[in-house]
Parts: structure tokens; sequence; C-alpha cells
């Protein structure tokens, strides 16, 4: 008797797995699948606290138009760190996107990052006050944490809400050899000629598919006519117009992706995805590229200045930390490279 019992209980366990297996097939049978057999862990050192403060940002205004009460913050404000930063992303802004799809008009979420005394992890809470405890964002940044040698923990709270924890390592010696990117190997993608277009070189272009004029096929168009409305087509005005705004505020160390979506006559969040769809970079990543763009002009047309007088002059208040970020963008120390480039190699 005591067998079958036993027997019966795995039934039942096994039944009562499977159901709340289907049920959650169905809730999420038009959520487009992430395919996490595809994504390879690439660590880099990067400004963290940036890139998760610009994931928060581009939810400010949904959240307000939902009336939801969101807070975020960032402690310390910036901090370079070893990590994936697309991996970073992906999990935070599925868990952010769920917590805001199941919490109410009027209620809360709160995201937090903060360093641990030693320096050498972040923790990312996020916290909501929805009555439904979070599913699909659970499972695939459980899997995304664990790839990344990270933990999370979560709970569900009646009547209160979500509470998840996830810390992840940001010191080099905590990944394999495989899975770090060295400063000047990039991602392997196709890059366009950026003379064209006036770019900085090193912000990879997503160029839309242009429909060709009529007279092309024939000849009756030229070659120079094409250029030029592939030049002025809505895209490249968009980036030209961007980039316009921050060589106009280039020595400003204050000047802010707020600032800079009000320039462009546009929300955080819209700025925001279209500079990534464009690009592939968020907000901050491109105001940086182009600052250090525009330090490697600056070095090879005025060979006098120091690196300090450089770095003032394309918005650093600190020249530490130009350095730090010259050396992430371009591979190389600012002090050497500004040497071969007075030297006109």
């Amino acid at each position: 008797m005591v067998v079958v019992n036993i027997i019966i209980l795995i039934i039942l366990i096994l039944l009562v797995a499977y159901c709340g297996k289907l049920k959650l097939q169905e809730k999420h049978q038009n959520a487009p699948p992430l395919l996490l057999k595809e994504v390879v862990l690439q660590v880099s050192n990067n400004d963290v606290m940036h890139y998760i403060r610009d994931v928060a940002e581009h939810f400010v205004d949904d959240m307000e138009t939902k009336q939801i009460a969101f807070d975020y913050k960032c402690t310390p404000e910036s901090m370079m760190g070893w990590v994936d930063i697309d991996v970073v992303e992906k999990g935070t802004i599925l868990m952010l996107t769920e917590m805001f799809d199941n919490t109410p008009e009027h209620g809360r979420i709160t995201l937090e990052a903060y360093a641990n005394r030693t320096y050498d992890a972040i923790t990312i809470r996020l916290n909501d006050s929805s009555n439904v405890p979070l599913r699909l964002s659970l499972a695939i940044v459980g899997q995304l944490v664990a790839m990344h040698h990270g933990s999370m923990q979560s709970e569900f709270y009646e009547g209160q809400g979500n509470m998840v924890i996830t810390q992840i390592p940001i010191k080099k010696d905590h990944y394999l050899k495989e899975e770090i990117l060295e400063a000047g190997q990039g991602a392997q993608s196709v890059v366009v000629n950026p003379a064209a277009f006036h770019i900085p070189t090193n912000i990879q272009l997503n160029i839309p598919t242009i429909d060709l004029p009529e007279g092309v096929s024939d000849g009756t168009q030229s070659l120079g006519s094409l250029v030029q409305q592939a030049y002025n087509s809505p895209d490249q005005k968009f980036l030209q117009r961007a980039i316009k705004c921050i060589n106009e505020h280039m020595d400003d160390s204050d000047y802010d992706r707020e600032r800079f979506a009000a320039d462009m006559g546009a929300s955080a969040s819209t700025l925001y995805n279209k500079l990534r769809a464009l690009t592939g970079k968020n907000v901050t990543a491109f105001i940086r590229d182009i600052r250090i763009q525009t330090a490697c002009k600056l070095a090879k047309e005025n060979p006098e200045l120091r690196v300090s007088d450089i770095a003032y002059r394309v918005g650093f208040k600190d020249p530490k930390y130009f350095a730090t970020t010259f050396k992430k963008v371009m591979g190389i120390q600012p002090r050497d490279y500004f040497e071969r480039q007075r030297q006109g190699h």
C-alpha cells in the first residue's frame, strides 16, 4: 500500500508539473524565442553602471504613461568592470519588460545596481508591486546569469510583489580566456566606410535597405546622384543631426542623455531606440565614441596639446577616466596613440 501511494504521489507531481509547463507555454506562445544556445559570452572592460542606467532610462516614458512609480539607482554612478554588456542589457530588459507588463497602474518598480565591498562583483536588485510571479524572464535570465558565472535568487511575496537579485563578477580573472574580448578586437560585423557619411570610424552603422529609384537599371542616373540620395536618407540625416548636437557641446562635460534627447526633439527612449537601430550603440556609447574620435583629431592637428588638455576639450572632467575610456575604445593608451598621430603614422 505504501508503494502504491508513493507511485500515485509521483504521478500527481508529474501531472502538476506538466500542466504548469503547458500553461506557461500557452501564456508565452506569441513571445519571440531567445535561442540561448546561440549566445556566446564575450566580456570586455566597460563602464557597467552607465549601461545599466541607459537600460533603465529606456523604460522611463512607458512607466510614466502607465503611472508606475519607477526608481533606479547605480552606486557608484560610474564603474569599469569586465562584463558582457549585451548579456547584461538583454537580461535587465527582459526583467523590466515582464515586470512592466505585470505591474498595474499606480504600482511601483525599482532597480538598484551596486558594487560589493571588494569591487569584484556587482549586484542588480529588481522589485515590483505585481500580483503575478515572474516566469519567462526568470528562466531566461537565470541561464544568462549562470553563463556569466554569476548567481540569482528570486522571491514572490503575495500582496507585495517580486524581488530578483542577480550578482555577476566584474574582474577579468573570473572568466576563461576564450570568453574575454580584448580591446581592439571588436565583434565581427560589416562596417560602412565612415568617410562617406561622416560617421566616426568606430561606430558600426546598420544601414537600412535602400529602394533604388527609376533610371538605375538603364544607367540614366549617375553614381554621384545615387550616393547623394543615400546620403540624404532620413536615417543619415538623423545621424548627421545627432553628431552635430554632440559636436556643438563637445567641451561640455555635463552634456548628457537628457539634454541630447531634448536637442534632438525626441524622448530619451525614442533616441535610445533610434541610435540602437542605426549604430548598434546606446546613447552613452554614441556620445563617448564621438568624443574619443574628436580627441584623436585634436591630437593630430594640435601636436602641442597635452593629454589632459585634450581630455578637457572633449568633455572629460577627469584625465584619468579619459585615458581609461580612450584605451577601451581605441585599444591603446592616449599618450601612445597621440604620439603616433603627431608623427603621421
